[in-house]
């Protein structure tokens, strides 16, 4: 029964139409289905690993619900350890500061990443951000992720006073601490040579 629930909601995999007819035919070994006869191995060792597996967030969530329910991101938040030299320059950030962080609970990247940054946002008060989880289509139910063109994931919007200033997509070039730092010195060094002009 589970293997045929299984089959019916995931025939888009096979390209061919699943019917419970056409899954008792491919049961018994009849060779009309060959694309099912292969599938069918395939869903016992999917359903005897889904047990184990985290169901992905998709949405906006909280840390709170991430690292509760994704162990993988709570074992590299504790892991990641931030220098004194970062911590100074996190200290020296702004207020205003905000990130978006568009992610995937099913990213390698993601799980990489993500933890690092809420551990940096963690040291501050000053900067306010909001996570969005989206699915392996890069879409969430309020089309977050459309909407700023998200295309890989993760990607951390940073913006300044209600402004993008800057885009840290799948990994930072050097750091989070270090990207983060110069979209915020290229905005002020752009406002203040706007403002003399």
């Amino acid at each position: 029964m589970i293997i045929k629930a299984f089959l019916l909601s995931n025939s888009w995999l096979l390209g061919v139409k699943i019917t419970p007819k056409s899954i008792k035919i491919a049961l018994l070994g009849k060779l009309s289905y060959p694309k099912l006869r292969l599938i069918i191995p395939l869903s016992f060792s999917v359903l005897s690993c889904s047990s184990h597996q985290e169901i992905p967030l998709i949405g906006e969530t909280s840390k709170e619900v991430l690292v509760a329910n994704h162990q993988i991101f709570q074992d590299n938040f504790n892991e990641y350890h931030i220098s004194e030299t970062d911590k100074t320059i996190i200290e020296q950030w702004p207020a205003g500061l905000h990130l978006d962080i568009f992610f995937g609970t099913w990213c390698h990247d993601s799980q990489r990443e993500v933890p690092k940054v809420l551990r940096i946002l963690q040291e501050t008060n000053k900067v306010s951000y909001q996570l969005i989880a989206l699915d392996m289509y890069k879409s969430d139910p309020k089309e977050l992720g459309e909407s700023n063109k998200v295309k890989y994931t993760p990607t951390f919007i940073v913006k300044l006073e209600g402004k993008e200033i800057g885009r840290i997509v799948e990994r930072p070039e050097q750091s989070l601490v270090t990207d983060i730092s110069a979209f915020i010195s290229a905005f002020i060094s752009d406002y203040i040579s706007g403002s003399q002009r």
